[in-house]
């Protein structure tokens, strides 16, 4: 793995990325500056230089970072090749929106038919289930005001202004005329409609297909349940009786003397991680139930539904095994 010097090292004339964000390279190069080059790029000869095949973000933030050289590995590519592995390299990206996934995927699948002649194939090159990438495909049907709307898929919280792509699906099961799809998504993203309240407000108008959105996502909000956090020593403190007040800086303007608020219990444990992987809900067993609540496995799907909706044996989940590693029993700020 040897160091070559920058200034022998040259853009990827074939990259299918054209833009980087300005913030993601500064991060990335003050990375480098403290801790240096971690993993080499890829680069081929192109005469007395070299031209970068895979890593050229940490070539672009190398430079910025002011290195002299950097760690590469050198081979011999064809264009073809070049074009494919810097294709499959954004597939594989985390910031990149399931639509922008489904771009590059179908790039592969038109550029290289003989290697991809169908999604399910190209999933099992690239090492994506199936579903997934099938799911990427759909967004390619949204209208193109929707498919800007979707937000990263592997970010933890959908930013404002954002839908996530599963729900821009739904949308489109729910409502077939583009105009309305794009009009239901908007709303959406400017209100910021969590995943649970957006199911409800699809399927109320999947049933008033004639109402306003806009009236049935005002409804929808105004008739959703209200929730108030405790920490579980308060929430003893109220099935006992004893704590019958409790002191916030903000109000839900929903508050009102009359109203039937739910009680949640926050955070009453540090928990250690032991464990993230996939899994479809068609493979989970017992021990999975039991695993999640002392259930049975057919108690557990009923919990599954009443929280998720559909219990889809194709949908791969994210399944996060954990054990104690401190309960705290304490009293915290809101109270």
């Amino acid at each position: 793995m040897p160091d070559v010097e920058l200034k022998k090292i040259q853009p990827n004339r074939l990259n299918p990325r054209l833009e980087f964000s300005k913030a993601g390279l500064d991060e990335l190069a003050d990375s480098i500056k403290q801790v240096g080059v971690l993993e080499p790029i890829i680069v081929r000869p192109a005469g007395d230089v070299y031209e970068v095949v895979v890593g050229e973000r940490r070539y672009r933030a190398a430079q910025q970072a002011g290195l002299a050289k950097m760690p590469v590995t050198i081979g011999n590519y064809s264009d073809d090749e070049v074009l494919e592995l810097n294709l499959i390299e954004n597939v594989q990206r985390e910031n990149l929106s399931a639509v922008e996934k489904a771009k590059v995927c179908k790039q592969l699948i038109d550029r290289f038919p003989d290697k991809y002649p169908t999604w399910a194939k190209l999933s099992e090159k690239i090492g994506v289930h199936k579903d997934t990438t099938l799911g990427w495909a759909r967004t390619l049907d949204l209208p193109e005001s929707v498919q800007t709307l979707i937000a990263p898929r592997e970010i933890e919280r959908v930013p404002p202004g954002k839908i996530d792509y599963q729900t821009a699906l739904r949308i489109a099961n729910t409502v077939k005329e583009p105009e309305k799809q794009v009009e239901i998504a908007e709303k959406f993203a400017e209100e910021h409609i969590s995943w649970r309240a957006g199911r409800q407000v699809l399927r109320e108008i999947a049933k008033k297909p004639e109402q306003p959105v806009e009236q049935i996502i005002r409804q929808t909000i105004e008739e959703a349940p209200v929730f108030l956090p405790f920490s579980k020593a308060h929430a003893d403190a109220i099935l006992d009786e004893i704590k019958t007040q409790t002191s916030r800086k903000a109000k839900d303007t929903r508050l009102q003397p009359g109203v039937i608020v739910r009680a949640q219990i926050t955070h009453f444990a540090d928990l250690e991680v032991t464990d993230v992987y996939r899994k479809k809900l068609g493979d989970f067993d017992d021990e999975d139930a039991r695993r999640e609540g002392g259930y049975t496995l057919d108690e557990f799907k009923e919990v599954w539904q009443a929280l998720h909706g559909k219990w889809n044996p194709n949908e791969a989940v994210y399944v996060i095994r954990f054990r104690v590693a401190r309960a705290d029993e304490a009293s915290y700020s809101s109270g």
